[in-house]
Parts: structure tokens; C-alpha cells; sequence
């Protein structure tokens, strides 16, 4: 699933890095704190998987993927403004899960309700349904996802030992929206430390502080909104030295 700040762009060159150090450590599991879109673990091959992440809504969905049948084939705003809702006044009215998919797959960039909604646009490469589109992908990528065990918990309380995890944290210095508010960076960078002790760790970040190694870069282009030009960016891929 496509969001903004998802790895499918990069996906091909940072897999094979990724799945290099699962073949040579054969490691008990490989886990990603911050699974996001999913975009890298449907394609790691490991004994187990686990996907992490403190979103619920986004969890629930990614539990209930044998439910996308259910969603309707087109969001109108008005729906999508009436699921928002029941999201920030937490009526109840729809499933965490449905709530999660209306939120991730009609929100432009997938920034679940935070990028404002994205149904019919038109594009300077003609008319396009963007929730239709998301909803697709989410259905192909579903079949790659079978067997990941996911977890809702925040990263600070993964405690394990032998693991090959991969980190794809918020980027500091860019736009804060939804539960990556008031990221502690410094406190996350020590988290790593401690945790590469006894785990392989590497961390996808356009920065990292000192004692980390950069082992792959990549220039990509991020677009924010539907009407704004791509932002340019390094996509970066660092470990604990």
C-alpha cells in the first residue's frame, strides 16, 4: 500500500539489502517497528514476519485484508468526511478496520485523513481515481502479505534478540501530521543503539548521527499534494557501526 513516505519507490534496491542480511544471519525472525504501507515486508523472505506499528486503524486493516471485498468501490467526499468524523469523535459507527482503509486509501498520499481527499483528479496525465487505484494495489499486495503476524505496539517496546529489523521511522525536518507528532528523535537513535547490541538493525533515514554507517542513497522525488510539483529528496540506508 502507497503512502506518503512509502518505500515502493526504493523497494527494489533496498530489498536485496535487506534480504542479504536475513541469508547470511538466518535470523529467528525479521521485524519491521514501523511497518507503514508494508511496502518492503510483502517482499522479504524470512522464517517469520512481524509487522509493527502504533497506527491501530492502520493495523486493522492489514488484519482484515480478507474483508477489502467489502469496501465500497467508490468514496464520494461526503462518506469520506462521514467516516473522518466517526474517526475524530470516535462514535463507533465503523470498524477500526473499515475506518483504516477510508482513512489510508481516500486520503491523498494515504495520509489518513491529514492529506485531504483524494477521489476523481485530474492530472496533467488525464483523470485519475486515486482511491481506486489505492484499493487495487492494497488487493494485489494482500497475496505477498499472507503469513505476517501484525502487531499494534509502539517501537520502544520491542524487546528481542537475533532479529534482522528494519526501521523506516518518521524523516526528521519534514512535515509532522497524525501519531508522528512530537517524534523523539534522540530517543530513537539510542533505542537503536541499544537494540543493535543483539539484532541486525538498519534504519531507512535522510540523516543519521555519527555512529551510524551509510550503506546505500538514492535521489527520489516526493510529491506532498496533488497540485504541487515533486519535492527532491535522498532516500538513505544506514546501520549501527
Amino acid at each position: 500500500m502507497k503512502y506518503m513516505g512509502s518505500k515502493s519507490k526504493v523497494a527494489r534496491h533496498i530489498v536485496p539489502i535487506i534480504q542479504k542480511y536475513i541469508d547470511d544471519n538466518q535470523p529467528w525472525a525479521y521485524i519491521e517497528p514501523f511497518c507503514g504501507g508494508c511496502n518492503i515486508i510483502d517482499k522479504i523472505h524470512a522464517k517469520r514476519r512481524f509487522a509493527h506499528d502504533k497506527q491501530e486503524h492502520l493495523i486493522e486493516l492489514f488484519r482484515n485484508l480478507d474483508r477489502l471485498g467489502e469496501l465500497p468501490g467508490f468514496v464520494t467526499k461526503e462518506h469520506y468526511s462521514e467516516v473522518r468524523k466517526c474517526f475524530y469523535e470516535q462514535t463507533g459507527i465503523y470498524e477500526k478496520w473499515y475506518v483504516g482503509a477510508i482513512g489510508y486509501l481516500a486520503s491523498y498520499n494515504g495520509r489518513f485523513f491529514d492529506g485531504g481527499y483524494a477521489g476523481i483528479v485530474h492530472t496533467e496525465d488525464g483523470v485519475r481515481n486515486y482511491y481506486e487505484e489505492a484499493l487495487r494495489n492494497l488487493i494485489k499486495q494482500a497475496e505477498d502479505l499472507k503469513g505476517v503476524e501484525f502487531i499494534c505496539s509502539d517501537y520502544k517496546l520491542l524487546n528481542t534478540q537475533g532479529a534482522v529489523i528494519y526501521c523506516d521511522p518518521p524523516y526528521e525536518g519534514t512535515k509532522e501530521y497524525g501519531i508522528s507528532k512530537g517524534f523523539d528523535y534522540g530517543e530513537f537513535w539510542q533505542w537503536v543503539r541499544e537494540i543493535s547490541v543483539e539484532n541486525i538493525v538498519l534504519i531507512s533515514s535522510s540523516a543519521a548521527p555519527d555512529d551510524f554507517k551509510c550503506i546505500w542513497s538514492k535521489p527520489v522525488s516526493r510529491t506532498i499534494k496533488a497540485d504541487k510539483n515533486p519535492v527532491q529528496a535522498t532516500e538513505k540506508l544506514f546501520i549501527s557501526r
